[in-house]
Parts: C-alpha cells; structure tokens; sequence
C-alpha cells in the first residue's frame, strides 16, 4: 500500500483535482472521482491515482481496476488510523491522510 500524507511516513501531499468532463488534461496526477465511469475515463486519461472519499466505492473500484488491469492506482481519503486499517483489510492501493 502507498501512503501519502500520514505523519509517521515522509511523503508529498497530494494535489487532488476533481473529475470533470470537459478537463481531459493529462497532467493531473491525483483525480477525485464519483463512480466507476469516472474511474474508467480517469485511467484511460492516464491519472495515476483516482481518489475517492468512501470505502465502499474504494472496493468496487479497486475490484474493476483488477479486472481490467488499470495503469491507474486506486486510491482512499482516509480521516484516522481506523479508517487506514480498514483500507489495508480492503486491498485499497493508496490512501490519503486527511487531517491526521
């Protein structure tokens, strides 16, 4: 699993930007996305990691990322250490520490 912004690990904090339609930069490294056909696009768009904010879409996503092999990372906003615990029971690529 990737961390980013938890405070025992030294790493960058993550610009997020939301998925929009009409932005179809390549730039974007983070994409905060809704559903799976945000996700979809996202990788298809070459995003690294496609961020969502609940564990349950984490799980649906990571499961289609697995199926068709996404070059993208799926990756969790988490809020405590409770929430990582169960992004790592989850299988979930990366989280993001939020307000930790």
């Amino acid at each position: 699993m990737i961390l980013f912004s938890h405070p025992l690990v030294s790493s960058k904090t993550p610009k997020i930007s939301d998925f929009s339609a009409s932005n179809s930069s390549q730039n974007d490294e983070f994409v905060l996305v809704k559903n799976k056909l945000q996700a979809v696009i996202s990788n298809a768009r070459g995003v690294k990691f496609v961020v969502c904010n609940n564990l349950s879409l984490a799980k649906e996503l990571q499961s289609v990322a697995d199926d068709y092999l996404f070059d993208s990372k799926i990756a969790l906003i988490v809020k405590s250490d409770e929430e990582l615990s169960l992004a790592i029971d989850a299988r979930i690529d990366a989280v993001i520490c939020e307000n930790f």
